[in-house]
């Protein structure tokens, strides 16, 4: 099982130091799931670029795979990841830079029912993960993120194009 989160950055708020970033992630961060609170900042949210970042955590192993260190364009970063889950249903691997940091992230299939997953950033990260829970949680955060956007902020965001690949990459995995 994973756990999956979007986080959206408060509008003001500047990261300076990734260790407090850690420490006070409340303080920076409004959870996608918040819509209220999403909402009410939609008058100060640049919508050209959205800082956020995503929790990504293997609950059975307590791995931390994904977290607020690697914050970006998160908007973006989840269209990137979908393009990688497309690349590995396609190819058997696929891989992508961040949007706007240093972070290079790859998921290549070792076997019809797992998959490695890399994180290079300050730290790496690597863990061998089943194929298609992974891939499914991964689609469900990106779904909830991009439904979410879309349901808060219909004038300012378009991700129907998004939510179609979700789509499509649901009916492939389930083949």
């Amino acid at each position: 099982m994973f756990y999956v989160n979007s986080l959206i950055l408060k509008p003001g708020k500047k990261i300076t130091d990734l260790k407090q970033l850690k420490q006070k992630r409340n303080d920076y961060f409004v959870a996608i799931g918040n819509a209220d609170e999403l909402i009410g900042m939609k008058s100060e949210i640049d919508f050209h670029y959205i800082h956020g970042a995503i929790e990504l955590i293997d609950l059975d192993s307590d791995q931390i795979l994904l977290d607020v260190d690697a914050w970006d364009l998160v908007d973006q970063l989840w269209g990137y990841l979908l393009d990688v889950m497309e690349q590995v249903v396609k190819t058997g691997e696929g891989e992508t830079l961040f949007p706007d940091q240093p972070v290079k992230l790859s998921i290549q299939s070792i076997s019809k029912d797992w998959v490695l997953y890399r994180l290079q950033a300050n730290d790496k990260v690597e863990a061998v993960l089943p194929k298609k829970a992974f891939l499914e949680a991964l689609l469900d955060g990106a779904e909830m993120f991009f439904q979410t956007m879309t349901e808060c902020f219909k004038e300012q965001c378009d991700y129907q194009y998004e939510l179609n690949q979700i789509h499509t990459l649901r009916g492939i995995l389930n083949q």
